[in-house]
């Protein structure tokens, strides 16, 4: 199955620009539904690859701190739309307000409070 990542962030970035200020891409192992409310996200100020972080559900995971929001790539600014993907799930969320901006988040990451899933890519 091919899936155009590009094109789908492209024409949904058109499509909720007018009702949410910030549109994120998001990819995740959890399985969601339109409309649900994101939990907040957790941070790893310590890591060296965005990717690396603890196994959900472990100690080490539940240590980390929590940010006011979920963390997203930024759909104004992100182009690393190339797989492979390591995570089962790809959603496009959205909000009105953003937090955590200086607390060291990588390039093109926004945390989005209070992030509802808009849609679902896979």
């Amino acid at each position: 199955m091919h899936i155009n990542i590009k094109k789908q962030c492209k024409e949904a970035l058109k499509k909720w620009e007018d009702e949410y200020w910030f549109v994120g891409i998001r990819f995740e192992d959890k399985e969601r539904e339109i409309g649900e409310i994101c939990e907040c996200s957790k941070h790893n100020l310590d890591r060296e690859d965005e990717r690396e972080f603890p196994e959900y559900g472990t100690p080490e995971y539940d240590e980390l701190p929590e940010l006011d929001g979920t963390s997203a790539w930024n759909l104004e600014t992100y182009r690393d739309f190339e797989g492979p993907f390591v995570t089962w799930h790809c959603y496009i969320v959205g909000g009105n307000q953003i937090a955590n901006q200086d607390d060291g988040l990588d390039d093109n990451e926004i945390v989005i409070k209070n992030a509802v899933v808009l849609e679902k890519i896979f």
